[in-house]
């Protein structure tokens, strides 16, 4: 049985490489269709090996010499882990509907959607594959891809905004953008906040506005000055709404500024910084039931939106560190 959960770690991993070297060939034709195929055949392997490793009882090979299907893998998998395998099981299907229905993309051009869900989907796999195997695959590929090509760099934001090709795309293409945003609600639901989309964040202000804005960095075009220019950098502040209280000086933060400096904890790291501060710590009903509340607290809590001007739309929640001092109150914490 060992030799068999080995021969299938090694086959997923040899998967996901191939997987990662196609998509970063300069010129492939087919690139998603084929990078998202050995992606899935991955993930098929790894999960048979867990399968084996953690729940022998269960029937993997038949008798005529096939497996189980991919889908019921990832049915029961899931289905043992729980909610912290939510995020990955959305992300998992998304890609696995992409791969089930190829067929029906061919006209449109998603690849930005797409490179965003299977960069999250790698990523995913690296930390299973580390968590329940032991095996450290960056460690041991040392791979640091920085792509260069020869457009911009580009954000699933330009995709999914509401001026992007998303209005004229397919049905089919606007089907599968409505179940991403589904399985968004689903994890929601469940009190996660995180997404199957590799995220990004990027501000660009204009350098003339720095004089009359609390900017703490621009880019400039002027060939005289450094390409970032820097003023008034603040390094400690207390966020505070009392406008009469004396001796407060009042300062504005641009949002990139905010989530950088003081909204930093996302709800995964909070539950997985938890598991290390406190000895009686439980991600169950409880828990998230403490959590809920403390979103009506704007000081340990905030939403940013992908539409910020609006302030409406998907969004995603941030908590300031004092988010734990609050926990020590349900908590004992480790000495």
């Amino acid at each position: 049985m060992e030799d068999i959960i080995n021969a299938l770690i090694q086959n997923s991993k040899s998967s996901q490489l191939a997987c990662i070297e196609i998509h970063n060939k300069p010129i492939f034709p087919f690139r998603y269709e084929v990078c998202i195929i050995l992606n899935i055949s991955s993930w098929e392997l790894l999960f048979k090996a867990f399968i084996l490793k953690y729940y022998p009882q269960v029937k993997v090979i038949n008798a005529d010499g096939t497996t189980k299907p991919f889908d019921k893998c990832l049915s029961y998998v899931s289905s043992q882990l729980g909610k912290d395998f939510l995020v990955t099981k959305e992300n998992i299907q998304k890609l696995y509907e992409y791969r089930c229905n190829i067929i029906h993309f061919y006209t449109d051009n998603i690849d930005i959607l797409l490179y965003s869900l299977l960069s999250k989907n790698v990523l995913s796999y690296k930390d299973f594959l580390l968590k329940h195997f032991g095996i450290d695959i960056a460690n041991e590929t040392n791979l640091i891809l920085l792509p260069i090509g020869f457009k911009s760099p580009i954000s699933p934001i330009d995709f999914l905004s509401n001026d992007s090709q998303i209005q004229n795309s397919s049905k089919a293409v606007q089907e599968f953008f409505k179940s991403i945003i589904k399985s968004t609600e689903i994890i929601n639901e469940e009190g996660i906040e995180d997404s199957i989309l590799y995220s990004f964040n990027m501000s660009l202000i204009n350098e003339s506005r720095i004089k009359n804005a609390d900017v703490i960095a621009a880019i400039t075009k002027d060939k005289k000055k450094s390409a970032i220019a820097i003023e008034n950098v603040i390094e400690k502040f207390v966020l505070t709404e009392d406008e009469t209280e004396k001796g407060i000086k009042k300062v504005k933060i641009d949002e990139e500024s905010l989530f950088k400096s003081y909204y930093t904890e996302t709800f995964h790291q909070v539950v997985e910084n938890s598991r290390i501060l406190f000895i009686d710590f439980k991600q169950n009903s409880r828990f998230n039931k403490i959590m809920r509340s403390l979103k009506n607290d704007p000081k340990l809590y905030k939403k940013r939106y992908l539409n910020i001007q609006k302030e409406s739309g998907s969004y995603k929640g941030f908590y300031s560190k004092k988010v734990y001092e609050k926990l020590e109150k349900h908590y004992t914490k480790r000495k």
